[in-house]
């Protein structure tokens, strides 16, 4: 029997992680808040191009998975002990199985779709059904490809 998979919720740097995203007792500035607005933006057309649409369950455990890889600035996280447990304190969960599973069942959801209608998202970019990482790392890219392109065009 496995054991169960307990959150360390004494660690604080979970609380102020990307920008205002995980302390809401500070005030964002206009930057932030403008920065904020166009990740989340990013992240909904990306994750709606892939076929997962908000009210699929994990959608919002993917967005926030999304924030702790491009805050982080690297993509050698590990799942397990970078990714779940922050956002299991972020929604108040003591356990992480239940992120771990919803994002892997948005995740299949939308790759069996492409398989029954070819086409019909992207994710015939994966070769075969990708892990909850490879997904999350691929489509934190993508969200930051297109945070920097919105940037680049609203300056100029």
């Amino acid at each position: 029997m496995m054991k169960d998979k307990q959150v360390n919720t004494s660690d604080t740097s979970a609380k102020t992680l990307f920008m205002f995203g995980y302390d809401i007792t500070n005030r964002p500035s206009k930057e932030e808040l403008a920065a904020y607005c166009e990740f989340l933006n990013s992240s909904t057309s990306v994750l709606n191009e892939f076929g997962i649409h908000i009210g699929t369950n994990g959608y919002s455990y993917l967005i926030e998975a999304f924030k702790i890889v491009i805050d982080r600035e690297r993509y050698d996280v590990r799942m397990k002990s970078d990714i779940y447990p922050l956002i299991a304190v972020k929604h108040g969960l003591r356990r992480f199985d239940p992120i771990e599973h919803s994002i892997r069942n948005a995740i299949n959801s939308a790759y069996e779709d492409n398989l029954k209608n070819p086409g019909c998202n992207r994710m015939w970019i994966f070769p075969k059904k990708p892990t909850n990482k490879n997904f999350i790392i691929y489509a934190a890219d993508e969200v930051y490809k297109k945070m920097c392109r919105s940037m680049i065009n609203s300056v100029s």
